[in-house]
């Protein structure tokens, strides 16, 4: 046996002697039991929901009865739903979707700085194929420059694309706000907001917001991967990025996984049986840690809005090196990370594909470079309770003392 698979077997014996404690459900959730069960379930319902015998209108209805679920919670009609396979792909639809739907060159895109790499590289990509021109808003420390904004819709504008709940800090960005300056300045550009952090958690009243297009996730919910839908309100021009054989009204064909949508309606309904309860208890967690942290880490700098998602907690702790401390909260039992997940495969990219060039989401929040390597982010979920809590904050400071 080589050392390093030595190293690695002691290091999951010491682990499995430690209680367990997930805190990094921005990047993903547990799957609920109650979705576990109605996947199995559905698993053994093996009709194409295209086919149009009896198997295949079985499946149909499963199907349908799902985006029915989805569109509910959203307070929106069953055919303004679309599914897809995550976030990420909602996200590129809506952006090369709408855009293209309106022709590349027609206007200009406003996004904000503090974007998911699935907004910022999808507004990038129709930069470099096209004549198209991005402006991006300020929102250091998440107070959007609606000032800004105002004066970029005052030029032609084809789409504003900025998300509901920022992934890395917590920050609710004002949409309400956004559609209003839409409404004033450029009234046929389409809005659209990655609720993928906010879906679920807060309330995200799409038709009440006034948003064109909203993107959602499963697995953020306890639902599982590969899955997410896309709002598209009626009316919304949409141009397809899939090709095939018509599957989802013609935006987004491929054959629809009825499975992964029954776990998908079953963890929306899960979430929205008590979800004002749970954003409350929720709530208390958050401000259980933030006064741990203050109280016992005196130095740390908490990088996270308290009017912010409670869901979501950053902070930062001078010399600390957050690589370390990860591996150390894990071979602990303890379990958070330092970025978005999907942000950390920025240095697995190969090398002659496209790279971000916009400022790290840290850095445009106004968190220093070198106070960005310092930080953690801690994020909760339906099952995080208070021992979680303390674990994190117990075993942070045993890591912090060994140093």
């Amino acid at each position: 046996m080589s050392s390093e698979t030595q190293d690695r077997s002691l290091n999951e014996g010491k682990q499995s002697s430690y209680r367990e404690a997930y805190l990094d459900n921005a990047a993903t959730t547990k799957p609920r039991p109650e979705v576990v069960q109605v996947m199995m379930r559905e698993l053994q319902n093996y009709g194409n929901a295209s086919s149009v015998h009896a198997l295949g209108k079985k499946a149909k209805r499963v199907l349908e009865d799902s985006r029915a679920v989805v569109a509910t919670a959203l307070g929106a009609e069953p055919d303004e739903i679309f599914f897809t396979s995550g976030g990420t792909e909602s996200n590129n639809l809506a952006i090369r979707g709408s855009v293209m739907a309106r022709g590349i060159g027609t206007g200009r895109i406003i996004t904000s700085a503090l974007e998911h790499p699935s907004v910022t590289r999808s507004v990038r990509g129709l930069k470099r194929e096209g004549d198209c021109c991005a402006s991006y808003v300020e929102a250091v420390h998440g107070n959007f420059d609606l000032e800004a904004c105002a004066r970029f819709l005052q030029e032609p504008t084809t789409l504003v694309t900025v998300m509901s709940v920022q992934n890395e800090l917590g920050y609710r960005l004002p949409i309400p706000e956004i559609v209003k300056l839409r409404n004033e300045y450029a009234p046929n550009a389409v809005v659209h907001t990655d609720a993928v952090q906010a879906f679920g958690k807060i309330d995200v009243p799409v038709h009440e917001w006034g948003v064109d297009l909203a993107s959602l996730s499963a697995h953020k919910i306890g639902g599982p991967k590969g899955i997410g839908a896309l709002f598209v309100k009626r009316g919304t021009d949409m141009f397809t990025t899939a090709f095939g054989g018509g599957q989802e009204r013609g935006l987004r064909s491929g054959t629809e996984p009825v499975y992964l949508a029954a776990g998908f309606a079953e963890a929306v309904r899960c979430a929205f049986s008590d979800r004002q309860a749970e954003e409350t208890r929720v709530r208390g967690l958050w401000d259980r840690l933030r006064a741990r942290v203050n109280a016992e880490i005196p130095d740390a700098v908490i990088n996270s809005r308290e009017d912010g998602s409670p869901y979501l907690f950053n902070f930062s702790v001078p010399g600390m090196k957050n690589q370390a401390a990860l591996r150390y909260l894990s071979d602990h039992g303890v379990y958070v990370s330092k970025a978005s997940a999907c942000e950390s495969n920025i240095n697995t990219v190969p090398v002659g594909t496209w790279r971000h060039k916009h400022p790290l989401s840290l850095q445009a929040a106004g968190i220093p470079l070198a106070m960005g390597k310092r930080t953690l982010r801690v994020s909760f979920g339906y099952d995080s309770c208070e021992d979680d809590v303390d674990q994190f904050v117990d075993t942070l400071k045993a890591y912090l003392a060994s140093c």
